[in-house]
């Protein structure tokens, strides 16, 4: 990578850091004034907060992905169905915000947007020899094994990439911070994978490229979503975080590096998945997972019917106040996220 690169993604991050912070401090105050706002219920008051703050750092993201289709011509295919698919999973998770979609429903249109990287691998490279006109390689890095080639099942599990990694962000969207918080330990992890694999000559600028752009983007938008949060990010926030990072495993081909920095997200879908008997609106669910106290501290709910989750795990020893379940959600994901990073080392010592 030349000076012009790195200054190219100095540039980057610093206008997506500058653009998210300003969009996201506009609309916390610009949604709460029209009305689109939900009640914090994890405080005792339950104050309205600003919703759907997501919005903001969606159109960075595209403003970014576009120009960077300019910007790096070389891979000018990769941006533009990254592009797509990102205002894809904008729009659903926008309609999923104003109009409540369904528990099956969400999931499958979350499919959609895998679509492009599909048939654009298809129409651009029919004979998929050329790796110039590839979007993706179905022959992942394993530690101490190198790569290995899985062709169709690779093409059978693109489409359910954005789609579980999205619903398994959003799952644990459940408490001031905890998205970005979780969610900037998974893409500080994958930007330190895909410069250390670029220099080995495995990863390109695609890849490097979006990790920092999610992080920069999430760093702005978690000084808002904080305790106490002045706004949400919603599911048009939460599903596009996820999305994101499903590009940059399979731009970056570091699939089983996220897979393994995103497992408190995915177990914690996985969990309650199995403990309500399939996919469930948060809304259908009568017992909580947990329950408020006075002190604004939060205690595991011990109904039977409560869905089992990272945040009912938590609390399970003893109340905690809302920051400190947060705390201990972003050093989970920390630990987690070590780990990818491990991975990535072992899959280079297998180069």
């Amino acid at each position: 990578m030349n000076t012009m690169e790195w200054i190219w993604l100095a540039i980057i991050f610093v206008f997506a850091f500058g653009a998210t912070f300003f969009l996201t401090w506009f609309l916390s105050k610009y949604f709460l004034n029209k009305g689109i706002y939900g009640h914090d219920v994890h405080k005792a008051t339950k104050p309205k907060v600003a919703e759907m703050g997501g919005v903001g750092f969606v159109i960075v993201m595209l403003v970014v992905i576009i120009s960077c289709i300019f910007i790096y011509r070389d891979f000018w295919q990769h941006f533009t169905v990254a592009a797509i698919a990102i205002l894809l999973v904008g729009l659903i998770g926008i309609w999923d915000d104003l109009k409540t979609l369904g528990a099956i429903t969400k999931p499958f249109l979350l499919l959609i947007p895998s679509l492009p990287i599909i048939i654009w691998q298809l129409i651009a490279n029919p004979s998929l020899v050329n790796e110039e006109l590839m979007l993706f390689f179905p022959n992942p890095y394993l530690p101490l094994i190198g790569s290995i080639r899985i062709t169709v099942i690779y093409w059978l599990l693109v489409p359910f990439a954005i789609t579980v990694l999205s619903n398994s962000t959003n799952m644990l969207d459940v408490m001031n911070g905890s998205s970005p918080v979780t969610m900037m330990f998974v893409s500080g992890t994958a930007i330190i994978s895909t410069i250390v694999l670029y220099v080995k000559g495995v990863v390109n600028v695609p890849g490097i490229v979006l990790s920092i752009l999610l992080f920069s983007c999430l760093f702005a938008f978690f000084w808002f979503n904080r305790y106490p949060a002045k706004i949400f990010c919603g599911d048009t926030g939460s599903l596009t975080m996820g999305a994101m990072i499903a590009l940059i495993a399979i731009f970056g081909r570091i699939e089983l590096i996220i897979i393994i920095a995103m497992m408190p997200q995915i177990m914690n879908a996985f969990q309650i998945i199995s403990s309500v008997r399939g996919f469930r609106e948060r809304r259908q669910i009568k017992e909580r997972p947990i329950k408020v106290l006075k002190d604004d501290k939060m205690a595991a709910n011990p109904h039977r019917k409560a869905p089992l989750t990272l945040t009912r795990w938590i609390v399970a020893r003893e109340p905690l106040k809302e920051f400190e379940i947060v705390s201990s959600m972003g050093l989970i994901s920390f630990f987690s996220s070590l780990l990818g990073i491990a991975t990535m080392l072992l899959i280079v010592i297998a180069m």
